[in-house]
């Protein structure tokens, strides 16, 4: 009796043991599988209308009406316990060649991958990115276009650092230090060949362009966090044929303080961020400087709308003359979902032009599919 009572708990146990290891199998299989098959896809669409005094003729470089600002696709799986792949794909519209003797009234369509990168899992406190990504430089320079505070960009952000920012390809790591608050430095190394960017200019594929940030977040109180950044990155400026070796260097802070009740903290919250940006251009011929601020504050009075506020400064130096930015901006947001949006947003630029622009923008934020975390 006692020997089929242990017979029988010998294979109870052994079915037990069979049904575990099949299950883990299965596990494993899908794990694998959902890395391979199932990646979190979303879309993301921005419709955009836009009328300035500047925009009435199809030689300016935004010309006024309808446009589709921007669609951007995006793949996001772990590939297995170790890796992760993230593949950002945007569609927009082709800037126009404003030099021709008859400017086309509209301009082809690009798509291209926008950010397409691996990121590290497993190493404790520690991130290892390669491919290509959005560099650490500054606050702003990390966001997509739907991501964007305002529907444009700050003056800083497009005419230091360019119209689709510094993005590149390298290798990217990031800490973060065991202290008692979030405290992260990011060391990066790209190639310098970004698209649309002139300040750096190496004659030599071998050096590259390297980027450095530093980052601490912390809780001042129960509703109030504060988050400081300093950034820096440098390479070379050569001029093809030239025996002096040109350099560039860029130097970014920026301070956010956002506050958010923790009761009735989805219809109330209010941020402060300020960006400061300084770029340093040294080549045989010249020496290039420029340096800028904005400044903006966001505020949710209801739990659907959003009202902000933005100013600028930017002035570029060289040896021959100097140019100066002033820029203001209100913006009105109603936002139902975290899935949509429309905005509404009102700008004036003055730039050393006989009269500022006055520019109205109206734009409609749609997406679909897995919703990423947006940055701090």
């Amino acid at each position: 009796m006692k020997r089929q009572l242990i017979g029988k708990i010998l294979a109870s146990i052994g079915l037990a043991t069979t049904l575990a290891s099949q299950a883990t199998a299965q596990e494993a299989a899908s794990t694998s599988r959902r890395g391979v098959l199932n990646p979190d896809i979303s879309v993301n669409a921005l419709m955009l209308y836009t009328n300035s005094n500047r925009g009435n003729d199809y030689r300016s470089e935004e010309v006024n009406g309808f446009s589709i600002q921007e669609a951007e696709l995006q793949f996001t799986a772990d590939v297995d316990p170790y890796t992760k792949l993230n593949a950002i794909f945007s569609a927009h519209q082709e800037e126009r060649d404003l030099s021709a003797a008859t400017p086309e009234r509209t301009s082809g369509w690009a798509f291209e991958a926008e950010e397409l990168y691996v990121d590290t899992l497993s190493i404790p406190s520690l991130t290892l990115r390669a491919g290509k990504f959005k560099t650490a430089f500054g606050k702003h320079n990390q966001l997509h276009t739907h991501a964007f505070p305002f529907i444009d960009a700050p003056l800083i952000q497009s005419e230091l650092l360019g119209h689709h920012g510094m993005t590149d390809v390298g290798l990217s790591a990031s800490a973060l230090l065991p202290v008692g608050w979030f405290s992260e430095f990011t060391l990066q190394a790209v190639s310098g060949r970004m698209e649309e960017v002139d300040y750096f200019n190496s004659r030599s594929p071998n050096d590259n362009v390297f980027v450095a940030r530093f980052v601490n977040l912390l809780d001042l109180s129960e509703s109030i966090t504060a988050e400081l950044g300093v950034s820096d990155a440098f390479g070379k400026n050569e001029e093809e044929n030239a025996a002096y070796a040109g350099k560039t260097n860029l130097y970014g802070a920026d301070l956010t303080f956002k506050w958010r009740p923790t009761v009735g903290g989805r219809s109330a919250a209010l941020s402060w961020t300020t960006e400061y940006i300084n770029r340093n251009i040294d080549t045989s011929q010249a020496t290039e400087k420029g340096e800028g601020f904005a400044s903006w504050v966001q505020y949710q009075f209801a739990q659907r709308w959003w009202a902000q506020a933005r100013g600028e400064y930017l002035q570029i130096k060289d040896d021959v003359q100097a140019q100066f930015h002033r820029k203001y901006t209100a913006l009105v947001g109603f936002v139902p979902t975290e899935f949509s949006a429309a905005r509404l947003q009102y700008s004036m630029l003055e730039d050393g032009s006989d009269k500022p622009e006055h520019k109205v923008y109206l734009q409609l934020n749609f997406t679909i599919g897995a919703h990423p975390a947006h940055l701090y």
